[in-house]
């Protein structure tokens, strides 16, 4: 279980963490630009302040495996007593991966592909989201690129020992990464809703995600205040203990290919096939099932979604995700942005998280899929 410290001027709770470890040694996971940016560096290094840190920073978006590979090195090298993340999902996916990654390639590229399972963390982690939007702070896997291909990794070790939610370091967000990491957790939560893992637990994060990112959605795009941002990490982070428990279905398993190959922010990526979903899953028939859920209890969740997002079926949640989509100002299609290779997108997806689509995917389907969202 993670402990929690959320609210304004909350980071101040990184200093009861060190000492409760007697942590002189810090290993320090941040994004490029983000820590400086949004203030957690001088917060954060003054409350550092007569211990030892070693910042690491030096890698790409989206996990690559190298990157991966050469922190690992570094990390257990420093040995530290704890490590630090602060920054967005990539941030928070890397110092998760790099707490249970062994050095050597062999066993490395084994853990990335799940083959084997990490056999420790090397320290605790404190998790620090500068974004509101991924929800990897609350979440016990991880994802990572090599070449191409994504992989998702997985194990209770991944989960960071604490979560500091302080939405002052979200204040400086510009418009379109406040979009992007909105569209990540509004897709995160109604994917959550409807998946085959969904739990009672789990639809009850989703339904208050979906609910705060709806209240706040126009005015944290519009005109950001620091109520709609504290609302907005809330709901990100409700979004992220969702899919914890459920894990994400198909727009996150065909999105990937988007960010790969088209370099398409995540969360635009993947709110740009929910349209297509949404209709595939609510006009699926009892055959098409999934074989572990019952065809009353999925048209159930589906009604409640309507419902929640205020539309009468499957062709009105479709047009009002694209509506919020074309609200920041960003493409609601995927030929507005050049992307017309269906065949590609259709050939990269992730099938553990295809799996858990209420509604059985095959490759036809994913094609028609993808077609409505073109």
């Amino acid at each position: 279980m993670e402990k929690e410290f959320f609210g304004e001027g909350s980071i101040q709770s990184l200093e009861g963490i060190l000492k409760h470890y007697s942590a002189q040694r810090v290993f320090l996971v941040t994004g490029k630009k983000s820590y400086e940016l949004s203030g957690a560096r001088e917060k954060i290094e003054n409350l550092l302040e007569g211990r030892n840190f070693y910042r690491h920073f030096e890698f790409e978006e989206n996990p690559k495996y190298t990157d991966l590979l050469q922190g690992a090195r570094e990390v257990r090298a420093y040995k530290p007593d704890i490590i630090v993340s602060v920054g967005g999902g990539s941030v928070m996916d890397t110092a998760k991966i790099l707490s249970v990654l062994p050095t050597d390639n062999a066993n490395a590229i084994k853990v990335i592909k799940g083959d084997i399972a990490t056999k420790e963390k090397i320290a605790p982690i404190v998790a620090i989201p500068t974004t509101s939007g991924s929800g990897s702070e609350a979440t016990h896997f991880a994802v990572a690129y090599k070449g191409k291909r994504k992989f998702s990794v997985s194990h209770q070790r991944l989960l960071p020992n604490y979560v500091i939610l302080d939405p002052e370091l979200t204040y400086s967000m510009p418009s379109k990464l406040t979009a992007v990491t909105a569209f990540d957790a509004l897709c995160q939560a109604i994917e959550s809703y409807w998946a085959v893992g969904s739990t009672s637990k789990s639809r009850k994060y989703s339904t208050e995600s979906i609910q705060l990112i709806l209240e706040v959605y126009e005015r944290i795009i519009e005109k950001p205040d620091k109520e709609s941002r504290r609302i907005m990490v809330k709901a990100s982070h409700l979004a992220g203990q969702a899919i914890n428990i459920s894990k994400t279905t198909g727009p996150h398993a065909a999105s990937y290919s988007l960010t790969a190959n088209y370099s398409v922010p995540h969360g635009h990526a993947v709110i740009l096939l929910l349209p297509g979903f949404f209709i595939f899953n609510g006009l699926a028939g009892v055959k098409k099932i999934h074989p572990n859920i019952t065809y009353k209890s999925h048209q159930k969740r589906m009604d409640e979604l309507y419902k929640l997002l205020k539309v009468k079926g499957p062709f009105e949640a479709a047009q009002y995700i694209r509506e919020i989509i074309s609200f920041s100002a960003l493409e609601s299609k995927l030929a507005e942005i050049g992307i017309n290779d269906i065949e590609l997108i259709a050939q990269s997806v992730n099938e553990k998280r295809l799996l858990n689509n209420p509604v059985k995917v095959n490759t036809v389907d994913l094609v028609n899929i993808i077609n409505k969202c073109i």
